[in-house]
């Protein structure tokens, strides 16, 4: 894929991100409800087209393919270990891995190796077959996609992570900001005057 392609499609995400915001807060504005922003949203981006970084303290919830099958993924390490064991279930792919298992190190341990002895926090693909999750989010994706599924061959393209977001609230970012100020005055000055709520 072309590097300038890539950029334009992850700006078309971007752009389908603050699009609905936007719309979700004209709609709840005309509904006459206050914007909470507390709410849980679900988003998703698809592997290899998103940056991992983008995925830095979001919590998964499923892992669709290509095919249309969806697997619930509660965890970074549950979605890897989906996605490790899909490309390990095709006959070449096994294979490939199989090759590469004690070949594909990090700085200091195995990354994608037969035994889990020597790792940290192994997840196992197959008999004989594990991955080492001991990663920050951003990592432990990057680790799968450029150490193992790009030297395997596998396409990940169609890969979609769906994930949920907590933002903070509006009220509860006020609520700080008062907080703030009201620990440096003395207490009774804190009982009287206007407050936000």
């Amino acid at each position: 894929m072309d590097y300038i392609e890539l950029i334009e499609e992850v700006r078309a995400e971007l752009l389908q991100v603050v699009n609905q915001r936007c719309d979700d807060m004209i709609q709840m504005y005309q509904n006459g409800d206050p914007y909470n922003r507390s709410e849980i949203t679900h988003r998703e981006c698809c592997l290899g087209r998103s940056s991992p970084s983008m995925l830095k303290g979001k919590r998964p919830v499923s892992v669709t393919f290509a095919s249309g099958e969806t697997i619930e993924t509660p965890t970074w390490k549950k979605a890897v270990q989906t996605i490790l064991k899909h490309c390990n279930g095709q006959k070449d792919m096994h294979e490939r891995l199989m090759q590469l298992r004690g070949k594909v190190f990090g700085r200091q341990r195995t990354i994608l190796g037969k035994d889990p002895a020597g790792m940290d926090v192994p997840i196992q693909i197959d008999k004989d077959l594990y991955f080492e999750a001991k990663f920050d989010t951003e990592a432990l994706l990057t680790m799968m996609e450029k150490k193992v599924l790009e030297p395997v061959g596998y396409d990940f393209s169609g890969i979609v992570i769906q994930y949920t977001e907590k933002k903070p609230a509006i009220s509860e970012s006020l609520k700080s900001v008062q907080g703030e100020g009201r620990e440096e005055m003395p207490e009774e000055e804190q009982s009287g005057g206007m407050t936000l709520s």
